[in-house]
Formats: structure tokens, sequence, C-alpha cells
């Protein structure tokens, strides 16, 4: 893992806590499924809590699709509508390999009557998953496309431990709904101000720091 994305041994102790105790309440009813990059998650059929798995989220009004963030250990994907039905709909695709713990919303809605602390271990995931998945929305909006691609960038990696992202332009655009040519057009940006270098399937982060700096909004 690269030093400058190491997560504290603390927060790694207490977030594996979490999901060994999240994994205990589920695990007779649920599936563990293996997903590789790029295949969709079928929100409809399941929520899932992603072990080693990552995913990419977007969340969908109309034919406006907005980035949302990533999904990743410690994160309950789809589980806002449980508690939020008229919640925007979502869409996630698997950005990197690995394994989801998915359980079917019918029983998870079984269960949450029957068992008082999942309800409230579940309802925390929800209202923390909403809310930062609408500050992301809301953040994202008031960017220029430079400066959103920059800032998919910067939590990509940060994601992933990674100054490695393994997306091609076209994937990207469509994650961040918008033209294949206006994200060339900002990797190119990105490229000029040697925040990254960009090659057909991958992008690199040369100067995280700049390019963290770069994705903030600009006030006149």
């Amino acid at each position: 893992m690269n030093a400058r994305y190491r997560e504290s041994p603390r927060n790694a102790e207490i977030e594996d806590t979490r999901q060994r105790s999240l994994d205990e309440l589920l695990g007779p009813v649920a599936r563990r499924i293996r997903f590789e990059a790029g295949a969709e998650l079928p929100l409809a059929d399941a929520i899932y809590f992603p072990i080693d798995g990552i995913a990419t989220l977007v969340l969908q009004r109309g034919q406006a699709r907005f980035q949302i963030g990533f999904g990743s250990r410690g994160d309950a994907i789809g589980i806002q509508k449980l508690f939020a039905p008229e919640f925007a709909d979502m869409s996630a695709k698997v950005l990197k390999s690995g394994s989801f713990i998915c359980v079917a919303p019918q029983t998870l809605r079984r269960l949450l009557r029957e068992d008082a602390g999942l309800r409230e271990r579940l309802m925390f995931h929800a209202l923390r998953a909403a809310g930062r998945y609408l500050d992301e929305a809301a953040r994202t909006v008031a960017l220029s496309l430079e400066r959103r691609v920059a800032h998919w960038i910067t939590r990509c990696g940060e994601t992933l431990a990674s100054d490695i992202i393994p997306i091609t332009h076209h994937d990207l655009a469509h994650t961040l709904g918008v033209r294949r040519s206006g994200v060339t057009v900002a990797l190119h940006v990105l490229e000029g101000e040697r925040l990254i270098r960009s090659s057909r399937a991958r992008i690199e982060v040369i100067d995280g720091k700049g390019l963290a700096a770069f994705s903030r909004p600009q006030f006149s």
C-alpha cells in the first residue's frame, strides 16, 4: 500500500470489528459473492456489503447522472432504499474485484422487523450513506468538468489506496455522466498541469497534493 494512503491501525481495527459484527448478524441469511471489475451490481436483487471489493456509485435522476463516491468495506450499497424508498435510483459498478455479502431486500426487511439491534445498525449505515451521497453530488455539481475529473481521481486513489487507477476514458465519462470527449480534454488539462499521467486504460497520479488542491472549488 502506498504510504500516502495508509490507514491508521486504530481506524482499521475499529472497521474490522464493525464488519465482523455485521457478518455475524447477517451470516445465516447472506450469500458471499465475488464480482469482477467492470460488473454491474444488480441493486434490485440485493443489498451489498463489500468485504474486499470496491464499487463506484452513481446517482440517477431522469437522464442526469451524478458520481457520488465509492462503496467499500464498512458500507452498505443500496441500503438507503429500505429506509427511504423515495431516494433517487443508484447504480453501482465494480471498480476493484472482490467479495461482497449480498442479502435480498425482502429478507433484510424481515430481519429489521425482528431485530432492533440490526435495525439500529443498518439505519446508521443508511443515514451515513445518504448524507455522504448527497454531499458528494452537491459538491460535484458546483465544479467545472476538469475539477470534477480531478476530484474523482483523488477520491478514487484514496479509496483504492493506490496512485494507479485502472479505468478507460469511456468508463470515466459514463461514471460522471458526461461526454467522452470532455473527459479526454479534462485529462489533457490535468496532464498539462503535471498532476497525472493518462494512458488508454489507466490513470497514474504523479502529484496527489496538487491534484487534490486543483479539485477544490474556485471562488472569485
